[in-house]
Protein backbone atom coordinates (compact mmCIF):
# COMPACT_ATOMS: atom_id res chain seq x y z
CA UNK A 1 0.00 0.00 0.00
CA UNK A 2 1.72 3.79 -0.97
CA UNK A 3 2.20 5.54 2.01
CA UNK A 4 2.68 9.23 1.65
CA UNK A 5 5.86 8.65 3.52
CA UNK A 6 6.75 6.22 0.43
CA UNK A 7 5.30 8.34 -2.53
CA UNK A 8 8.17 10.42 -3.79
CA UNK A 9 10.85 7.37 -3.90
CA UNK A 10 7.75 5.29 -5.57
CA UNK A 11 7.01 7.27 -8.07
CA UNK A 12 10.49 8.37 -9.36
CA UNK A 13 11.04 4.44 -9.43
CA UNK A 14 7.85 3.30 -11.40
CA UNK A 15 8.79 6.19 -14.23
CA UNK A 16 12.42 4.47 -14.59
CA UNK A 17 11.13 0.85 -14.01
CA UNK A 18 13.26 0.14 -10.92
CA UNK A 19 12.73 -2.16 -8.30
CA UNK A 20 14.27 -2.31 -5.27
CA UNK A 21 14.24 -5.52 -2.95
CA UNK A 22 15.11 -4.78 0.62
CA UNK A 23 15.79 -7.43 3.20
CA UNK A 24 15.21 -7.65 6.83
CA UNK A 25 15.98 -9.38 10.35
CA UNK A 26 12.73 -9.39 12.69
CA UNK A 27 13.17 -11.57 15.25
CA UNK A 28 15.97 -14.07 13.72
CA UNK A 29 13.61 -13.91 10.64
CA UNK A 30 14.25 -12.80 7.03
CA UNK A 31 11.72 -10.76 5.45
CA UNK A 32 11.24 -8.39 2.04
CA UNK A 33 9.61 -5.68 1.11
CA UNK A 34 9.64 -4.63 -2.38
CA UNK A 35 9.26 -0.64 -3.78
CA UNK A 36 6.97 -2.43 -6.85
CA UNK A 37 4.47 -3.42 -4.13
CA UNK A 38 5.24 -7.11 -5.48
CA UNK A 39 6.33 -8.71 -2.17
CA UNK A 40 5.43 -6.56 1.23
CA UNK A 41 5.83 -8.39 3.94
CA UNK A 42 4.76 -6.71 7.79
CA UNK A 43 8.01 -5.32 9.06
CA UNK A 44 8.15 -4.25 12.62
CA UNK A 45 11.30 -3.20 14.58
CA UNK A 46 13.46 -5.03 11.97
CA UNK A 47 17.14 -4.40 10.82
CA UNK A 48 17.74 -4.24 7.03
CA UNK A 49 20.61 -6.28 6.04
CA UNK A 50 20.41 -6.10 2.25
CA UNK A 51 18.99 -3.99 -0.76
CA UNK A 52 18.98 -5.51 -4.42
CA UNK A 53 18.29 -2.79 -6.74
CA UNK A 54 16.68 -4.23 -10.34
CA UNK A 55 16.63 -2.27 -13.61
CA UNK A 56 13.93 -3.85 -16.08
CA UNK A 57 13.68 -7.13 -14.04
CA UNK A 58 17.59 -7.20 -14.04
CA UNK A 59 19.66 -7.20 -11.21
CA UNK A 60 22.10 -4.02 -11.48
CA UNK A 61 23.66 -3.98 -7.41
CA UNK A 62 23.71 -5.23 -4.31
CA UNK A 63 24.09 -3.41 -1.24
CA UNK A 64 25.04 -5.32 2.04
CA UNK A 65 26.36 -2.47 4.39
CA UNK A 66 23.78 -1.18 7.28
CA UNK A 67 23.86 0.03 10.48
CA UNK A 68 22.19 -2.31 12.89
CA UNK A 69 21.39 0.28 15.11
CA UNK A 70 18.72 2.04 13.06
CA UNK A 71 15.55 0.23 13.01
CA UNK A 72 12.52 0.03 10.20
CA UNK A 73 8.58 -0.77 10.80
CA UNK A 74 6.11 -1.05 8.08
CA UNK A 75 2.93 -2.57 9.27
CA UNK A 76 0.23 -2.34 6.06
CA UNK A 77 -1.79 -5.87 5.93
CA UNK A 78 -3.87 -5.26 8.53
CA UNK A 79 -4.78 -1.82 7.33
CA UNK A 80 -5.25 -2.87 3.93
CA UNK A 81 -8.11 -5.39 4.66
CA UNK A 82 -9.90 -2.89 6.68
CA UNK A 83 -13.11 -1.93 5.20
CA UNK A 84 -13.57 1.70 4.40
CA UNK A 85 -16.10 3.94 2.74
CA UNK A 86 -15.46 6.46 0.70
CA UNK A 87 -16.56 9.78 2.87
CA UNK A 88 -17.20 11.56 -0.83
CA UNK A 89 -19.65 8.80 -2.85
CA UNK A 90 -20.37 6.03 0.04
CA UNK A 91 -18.81 3.60 -2.19
CA UNK A 92 -17.72 0.60 0.33
CA UNK A 93 -14.37 -1.79 0.05
CA UNK A 94 -11.26 -2.75 1.25
CA UNK A 95 -8.46 -0.11 2.42
CA UNK A 96 -6.09 -1.41 -0.08
CA UNK A 97 -8.49 -1.15 -2.90
CA UNK A 98 -8.47 3.24 -2.51
CA UNK A 99 -4.48 3.51 -1.93
CA UNK A 100 -4.34 5.39 -5.79
CA UNK A 101 -7.95 6.74 -4.53
CA UNK A 102 -11.46 5.87 -5.44
CA UNK A 103 -12.10 3.85 -7.87
CA UNK A 104 -15.58 5.13 -8.76
CA UNK A 105 -15.49 8.84 -7.49
CA UNK A 106 -11.88 9.73 -8.43
CA UNK A 107 -11.22 11.50 -4.74
CA UNK A 108 -7.74 11.53 -3.81
CA UNK A 109 -6.62 9.53 -0.63
CA UNK A 110 -3.39 10.28 1.54
CA UNK A 111 -2.68 6.84 3.35
CA UNK A 112 -0.34 6.49 6.40
CA UNK A 113 0.12 5.55 9.77
CA UNK A 114 1.86 6.83 12.79
CA UNK A 115 3.42 3.71 14.36
CA UNK A 116 5.59 3.52 11.32
CA UNK A 117 9.76 3.67 11.79
CA UNK A 118 11.26 5.09 9.05
CA UNK A 119 15.20 5.05 10.62
CA UNK A 120 15.41 5.34 14.30
CA UNK A 121 18.38 4.97 15.51
CA UNK A 122 17.72 2.61 18.39
CA UNK A 123 21.04 2.84 20.60
CA UNK A 124 24.73 4.41 20.79
CA UNK A 125 27.92 2.58 20.98
CA UNK A 126 31.35 2.49 20.54
CA UNK A 127 32.01 0.15 17.75
CA UNK A 128 34.28 1.45 15.42
CA UNK A 129 33.16 0.86 11.78
CA UNK A 130 35.87 1.96 9.66
CA UNK A 131 39.35 -0.15 8.50
CA UNK A 132 41.66 2.98 8.49
CA UNK A 133 42.89 2.46 11.61
CA UNK A 134 44.23 -1.01 10.61
CA UNK A 135 45.33 0.69 7.03
CA UNK A 136 47.44 2.94 9.22
CA UNK A 137 48.72 0.63 11.47
CA UNK A 138 50.22 -1.71 8.23
CA UNK A 139 51.81 1.72 7.19
CA UNK A 140 53.35 2.49 10.38
CA UNK A 141 54.82 -0.96 10.28
CA UNK A 142 56.10 -1.15 7.21
CA UNK A 143 58.10 1.89 7.75
CA UNK A 144 59.40 0.88 10.82
CA UNK A 145 60.26 -2.72 9.68
CA UNK A 146 62.02 -1.28 6.52
CA UNK A 147 64.09 1.17 9.02
CA UNK A 148 65.02 -1.42 11.12
CA UNK A 149 66.02 -3.71 8.34
CA UNK A 150 68.38 -0.27 6.65
CA UNK A 151 70.16 0.14 10.02
CA UNK A 152 70.62 -3.60 10.43
CA UNK A 153 72.34 -4.32 7.21
CA UNK A 154 74.21 -1.37 7.13
CA UNK A 155 75.76 -1.52 9.91
CA UNK A 156 76.58 -5.47 9.26
CA UNK A 157 77.64 -4.71 5.77
CA UNK A 158 81.36 -3.88 4.77
CA UNK A 159 79.43 -2.25 1.48
CA UNK A 160 76.45 -0.81 0.74
CA UNK A 161 75.34 -1.85 -2.72
CA UNK A 162 72.08 -2.70 -4.88
CA UNK A 163 71.94 -5.68 -3.75
CA UNK A 164 71.87 -4.62 -0.14
CA UNK A 165 68.80 -2.25 -1.12
CA UNK A 166 66.68 -5.50 -2.27
CA UNK A 167 67.85 -7.01 1.42
CA UNK A 168 66.20 -4.15 3.00
CA UNK A 169 63.28 -4.34 1.25
CA UNK A 170 62.78 -8.22 1.68
CA UNK A 171 63.99 -8.33 5.26
CA UNK A 172 61.95 -5.31 5.89
CA UNK A 173 58.80 -7.09 4.54
CA UNK A 174 59.65 -10.39 6.32
CA UNK A 175 59.90 -8.43 9.65
CA UNK A 176 56.79 -6.68 8.92
CA UNK A 177 54.79 -9.50 9.08
CA UNK A 178 56.18 -10.96 12.03
CA UNK A 179 55.76 -7.16 13.92
CA UNK A 180 51.99 -6.82 12.18
CA UNK A 181 50.61 -8.69 15.33
CA UNK A 182 53.15 -6.68 17.90
CA UNK A 183 52.16 -3.40 16.47
CA UNK A 184 48.31 -3.97 16.18
CA UNK A 185 48.37 -4.86 20.22
CA UNK A 186 50.17 -1.60 20.80
CA UNK A 187 47.99 0.09 17.95
CA UNK A 188 44.90 -1.01 19.95
CA UNK A 189 46.16 0.74 23.37
CA UNK A 190 47.45 3.68 21.71
CA UNK A 191 45.56 4.75 18.92
CA UNK A 192 42.14 2.63 19.88
CA UNK A 193 41.70 4.07 23.31
CA UNK A 194 41.26 7.74 21.97
CA UNK A 195 39.47 7.30 19.68
CA UNK A 196 37.17 5.36 21.99
CA UNK A 197 36.77 7.92 24.27
CA UNK A 198 36.08 10.49 21.31
CA UNK A 199 33.25 8.11 20.78
CA UNK A 200 32.12 8.21 23.94
CA UNK A 201 31.80 11.73 24.27
CA UNK A 202 29.93 11.96 20.69
CA UNK A 203 27.50 9.39 22.30
CA UNK A 204 27.10 11.37 25.58
CA UNK A 205 26.51 14.56 23.33
CA UNK A 206 23.55 12.79 21.70
CA UNK A 207 21.79 11.71 24.51
CA UNK A 208 22.18 15.16 26.04
CA UNK A 209 20.02 16.53 22.73
CA UNK A 210 17.53 13.88 23.43
CA UNK A 211 17.21 14.90 27.23
CA UNK A 212 17.49 18.23 26.72
CA UNK A 213 15.40 18.93 23.46
CA UNK A 214 12.43 16.17 25.10
CA UNK A 215 11.53 15.38 21.52
CA UNK A 216 9.92 12.28 20.84
CA UNK A 217 12.26 10.14 18.91
CA UNK A 218 10.54 8.02 16.66
CA UNK A 219 8.14 11.14 15.38
CA UNK A 220 11.74 13.27 14.84
CA UNK A 221 13.28 10.57 13.12
CA UNK A 222 10.19 9.88 10.53
CA UNK A 223 10.00 13.34 10.44
CA UNK A 224 13.58 13.94 9.75
CA UNK A 225 13.62 10.90 7.03
CA UNK A 226 10.83 12.07 5.37
CA UNK A 227 12.10 15.32 4.55
CA UNK A 228 15.52 14.19 3.49
CA UNK A 229 13.85 11.57 1.22
CA UNK A 230 11.90 14.49 -0.18
CA UNK A 231 14.75 16.89 -0.68
CA UNK A 232 17.04 13.85 -2.49
CA UNK A 233 14.33 12.81 -4.68
CA UNK A 234 13.71 15.74 -5.95
CA UNK A 235 17.28 15.28 -7.63
CA UNK A 236 16.89 13.56 -11.02
CA UNK A 237 20.01 10.90 -10.75
CA UNK A 238 19.20 10.10 -7.36
CA UNK A 239 16.56 7.25 -6.82
CA UNK A 240 17.29 5.71 -3.22
CA UNK A 241 19.39 6.17 -0.18
CA UNK A 242 20.96 5.05 3.09
CA UNK A 243 21.55 6.38 6.43
CA UNK A 244 24.94 4.73 7.72
CA UNK A 245 24.92 6.83 10.45
CA UNK A 246 24.03 10.00 13.02
CA UNK A 247 27.06 11.49 13.95
CA UNK A 248 25.64 14.69 15.74
CA UNK A 249 22.34 16.54 16.83
CA UNK A 250 22.79 20.72 17.57
CA UNK A 251 19.83 22.53 18.75
CA UNK A 252 19.27 25.91 19.26
CA UNK A 253 17.69 29.16 18.87
CA UNK A 254 18.19 32.14 16.16
CA UNK A 255 15.61 35.53 15.70
CA UNK A 256 12.77 33.48 18.52
CA UNK A 257 13.14 30.38 15.96
CA UNK A 258 14.15 26.94 16.92
CA UNK A 259 16.61 25.02 15.15
CA UNK A 260 18.01 21.60 14.79
CA UNK A 261 20.86 20.62 13.11
CA UNK A 262 21.82 16.84 11.61
CA UNK A 263 24.70 15.76 10.79
CA UNK A 264 24.71 12.48 8.89
CA UNK A 265 26.60 10.37 6.58
CA UNK A 266 24.84 8.51 3.67
CA UNK A 267 24.95 6.54 1.02
CA UNK A 268 23.43 7.47 -2.07
CA UNK A 269 22.38 5.33 -5.02
CA UNK A 270 22.19 7.04 -8.50
CA UNK A 271 21.04 6.40 -11.77
CA UNK A 272 22.99 7.42 -14.62
CA UNK A 273 23.68 6.24 -18.20
CA UNK A 274 21.31 2.79 -17.47
CA UNK A 275 23.26 2.02 -14.75
CA UNK A 276 23.23 2.51 -10.86
CA UNK A 277 25.76 2.81 -8.93
CA UNK A 278 26.32 4.41 -5.19
CA UNK A 279 27.99 7.21 -3.40
CA UNK A 280 28.88 7.54 0.22
CA UNK A 281 28.55 11.60 1.64
CA UNK A 282 28.62 13.07 4.72
CA UNK A 283 25.71 15.88 4.85
CA UNK A 284 24.34 17.85 7.22
CA UNK A 285 20.42 19.13 7.15
CA UNK A 286 19.09 21.76 9.20
CA UNK A 287 15.42 21.64 10.14
CA UNK A 288 13.10 24.42 12.08
CA UNK A 289 10.29 24.22 14.05
CA UNK A 290 7.06 24.62 12.43
CA UNK A 291 4.90 27.01 14.18
CA UNK A 292 2.19 27.81 11.74
CA UNK A 293 -1.17 26.01 11.77
CA UNK A 294 -0.36 21.92 10.97
CA UNK A 295 -2.15 19.52 8.90
CA UNK A 296 -2.86 16.50 11.51
CA UNK A 297 -3.32 13.37 9.98
CA UNK A 298 -4.78 10.37 11.60
CA UNK A 299 -3.99 6.42 10.88
CA UNK A 300 -4.77 5.35 7.53
CA UNK A 301 -7.03 6.77 5.36
CA UNK A 302 -6.98 10.78 5.21
CA UNK A 303 -9.37 12.34 3.04
CA UNK A 304 -8.51 15.68 2.92
CA UNK A 305 -9.64 18.88 1.52
CA UNK A 306 -8.62 22.18 0.24
CA UNK A 307 -9.33 24.58 2.24
CA UNK A 308 -10.34 26.95 -0.62
CA UNK A 309 -12.09 25.07 -3.57
CA UNK A 310 -12.85 21.77 -1.22
CA UNK A 311 -11.23 19.69 -3.95
CA UNK A 312 -9.77 16.51 -2.64
CA UNK A 313 -6.03 16.64 -2.23
CA UNK A 314 -2.27 15.07 -2.24
CA UNK A 315 -0.63 16.70 0.35
CA UNK A 316 2.66 15.55 -0.74
CA UNK A 317 2.25 18.23 -3.84
CA UNK A 318 1.87 20.83 -1.63
CA UNK A 319 -0.61 23.07 -3.29
CA UNK A 320 -4.18 21.88 -4.29
CA UNK A 321 -3.53 20.77 -7.94
CA UNK A 322 -7.51 22.33 -8.60
CA UNK A 323 -6.99 25.87 -7.20
CA UNK A 324 -3.37 25.88 -6.70
CA UNK A 325 -3.86 27.12 -3.08
CA UNK A 326 -1.09 26.40 -0.48
CA UNK A 327 -1.54 23.06 1.48
CA UNK A 328 -0.76 23.46 5.24
CA UNK A 329 2.21 21.43 6.21
CA UNK A 330 1.75 18.49 8.53
CA UNK A 331 5.20 17.89 9.99
CA UNK A 332 6.71 19.63 13.46
CA UNK A 333 10.22 19.93 11.82
CA UNK A 334 10.57 21.58 8.42
CA UNK A 335 13.65 21.45 6.24
CA UNK A 336 15.47 24.55 5.81
CA UNK A 337 19.10 23.33 3.45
Amino acid sequence: MGLISEKSQKDKLKKLNINIKTKYIVDNTILERNTDDSHNDDITLGVRTEKDYYLNNILMKKENEFDTRIEYTYISKEMENTDYSCPNCGMNSKLKDFKDGCPYCGSYYNIDYTDKELGSKNHYDRVLRSNKYRIITGIIDIIISLIIAFIFIKTTSRTFNNIDIIKVFIYGFILSLILYYLFYIVDAYIVLGPIKRYKDRLNQKQIDFWNKTNLDKKSFFNNLNYEIRNYYYSKDNIIDYDILDYIDFNYYKKDEKEYIDVKIELRLMLYELGTIKHKYITDTFTLMKNVNEKLELKDGTNHIKCHNCGASIDITEGHCSYCHSEIKYFQDWILQK
